[in-house]
């Protein structure tokens, strides 16, 4: 009797999981460019296997320590294709970042009150012989708040949020025309960009204000000094800013934190670029995204202004 309870428990949560899934695969082909291949459900199934095989039959029973447990078995489970070994630390993050969607989903759609306790990203250390290739530092949040409180001028203000809140590389914010900025819509267009490709960035309300603010800061410069330029990023002068000036004014800013663990991390404007992508992934945004924030591949003008509308409040400092 006990054994025919266990087998009709387990028959339900079989077709609970599937219920799950499916909803979950119905969502991720709606709202992702995927035609073959859906690895994110492909996960969120192994996931929901790992659960069954535990005796785990409902979302709600996952726990602190059943997740500490799923990331152990990450670590550990060799690879189901190419190549052999455990899986890479990018695969692992790749699992995470995808169960992180999936909480997200369940919460939203009432299948449990709070998200899962998902483990952080692992730390991917980049090993290399040669002695000027360096392993990129990343700003937590409240370091970045920190750091941002401490920026007393809109143009340094304006360096922060192109940097981080954009994403935007050394090079792109030299060459930042003001006619890339679209004010009305809220979006960033990056032309001739590394890899000649141009992209669109959605930039949040926080920092599209603070842009503002800057290019009217800005105007009244090219003014005062009688000049004309379509640079956007500029000094006092009227001249347009290097990535070496632009480097030093945020070293500046930082410190005036005066805070030693945020200096010594030695922060330049392409770790601000890898602050955001870090913070984005920890958000529960895809890597897929993430590629096309930072100008990876490229990006859907439809799903851009979707993006954009979703995130417009994220990222206030």
């Amino acid at each position: 009797m006990e054994q025919k309870l266990k087998n009709s428990k387990k028959a339900l949560c079989l077709d609970y999981y599937k219920r799950l899934l499916r909803e979950f695969d119905t969502h991720i082909l709606s709202t992702k460019s995927i035609r073959r291949g859906n690895h994110y459900s492909g996960q969120v199934k192994r996931f929901l296997i790992y659960l069954e095989n535990k005796g785990i039959f409902h979302l709600s029973e996952v726990d602190v320590e059943v997740m500490k447990e799923y990331f152990a078995y990450l670590s550990t489970r060799p690879k189901l294709k190419k190549g052999t070994g455990p899986l890479s630390a990018i695969s692992i993050n790749d699992c995470l970042c995808t169960l992180r969607t999936f909480s997200m989903r369940m919460v939203k759609g009432g299948e449990i009150e709070r998200g899962l306790e998902i483990p952080n990203p692992v730390k991917i250390e980049h090993k290399s012989n040669n002695p000027f290739v360096l392993t990129r530092q990343v700003l937590t949040i409240e370091e970045l708040k920190q750091v941002y409180k401490r920026a007393n001028s809109l143009i340094d203000k304006s360096i922060i949020a192109l940097a981080y809140g954009c994403g935007l590389r050394r090079m792109e914010l030299e060459s930042l025309k003001d006619n890339d900025i679209d004010f009305r819509k809220g979006v960033l267009t990056i032309i001739e960009s590394k890899n000649n490709k141009t992209r669109s960035v959605p930039i949040s309300n926080f920092f599209l204000e603070v842009l503002k603010k800057y290019n009217y800061h800005r105007l009244e410069i090219l003014f005062k000094r009688g000049k004309r330029t379509r640079y956007f990023l500029l000094n006092d002068l009227g001249d347009k800013l290097s990535g070496e000036i632009m480097n030093k004014r945020l070293k500046s800013v930082i410190a005036k934190t005066k805070d030693q663990s945020i200096i010594e991390k030695n922060i330049t404007l392409h770790c601000l670029r890898h602050s955001i992508a870090t913070h984005l992934v920890n958000s529960g945004e895809s890597f897929e995204y993430v590629k096309v924030f930072l100008g990876h591949s490229m990006v859907d003008t439809t799903s851009l202004y979707a993006k954009r509308r979703k995130q417009k409040n994220k990222y206030q400092i």
